[in-house]
């Protein structure tokens, strides 16, 4: 690779989809559409061709492809990775692929200086996937590890989200994501000294992922890359306030 390398990056992974091209640390121009119904196999390689043809550059003169990896929707997934697997193969570029909730992360950082980021996605009724970060540097720094939760109001919102645990002394919390509303109803009483921002994940945020990415090489196997799909939902601590709740036998 040159030393600004030509990166194209792909996020599909909600109802919003988008792309962004990056030379090295300069982003050269991004675009979204949000649609009612997913239509991302319609929009998705116009979007890419007049991003390009925007800034009088085409396919061949990519470097490498960035991809948001998951979780989020099935169809969306399916069509952004083997979009992106497709130009890096065809061009034989580097592929990277970054956690959705990662991606949203970043977003979080054009909103405020946060001492934890807890990125939220909409998964169906009261369902979650969720990851929380710590700021680090001009990264964002996993704290709690991506996991698909069921959310209930008589949770314990520190047995959902650990990060609140070990950031009880911080007081810049932000909870972004297109479930921060869904959380902030059911969890409002527990979740009042946080911050509610309602986002989607971005390509233009695959930026410093993609540098970092490029930097230690961390490239997928174009062949077998697969969207990373969560299906497997985790109930979280109900509360008890009262300490009713009866303890194990021993």
């Amino acid at each position: 690779m040159t030393d600004q390398p030509l990166i194209l990056a792909i996020e599909t992974s909600t109802l919003s989809c988008s792309v962004a091209l990056f030379r090295g640390d300069q982003l050269l121009g991004d675009t979204q559409a949000k649609e009612d119904q997913h239509v991302h196999g319609k929009q998705l390689l116009p979007m890419i061709d007049a991003l390009l043809r925007s800034n009088s550059l085409g396919s061949k003169d990519l470097e490498g492809v960035a991809v948001s990896a998951g979780p989020g929707s099935y169809t969306g997934l399916r069509i952004g990775v083997s979009t992106a697997k497709g130009i890096a193969h065809a061009h034989g570029l580097a592929l990277m692929a970054f956690d959705s909730l990662h991606v949203q992360a970043f977003a979080a950082a054009a909103t405020g200086n946060w001492d934890a980021v807890i990125a939220v996605m909409d998964a169906r009724r009261d369902e979650v996937y969720t990851a929380s970060f710590v700021p680090q540097e001009s990264q964002f720094e996993i704290a709690d590890e991506t996991r698909a939760l069921i959310l209930e109001s008589n949770m314990h919102a520190a047995a959902l989200f650990p990060v609140l645990d070990r950031t009880k002394k911080l007081n810049r919390v932000c909870i972004i994501g297109d479930a921060a509303e869904k959380t902030r109803r059911l969890l409002a009483d527990q979740l009042n000294d946080c911050t509610f921002v309602s986002d989607f994940p971005q390509a233009k945020h695959m930026h410093q992922l993609s540098l970092s990415a490029i930097r230690s090489k961390k490239f997928e196997d174009v062949a077998y890359f697969e969207p990373r799909y969560l299906k497997e939902f985790q109930a979280g601590t109900p509360r008890d306030p009262l300490g009713l709740r009866k303890q194990p036998a021993r």
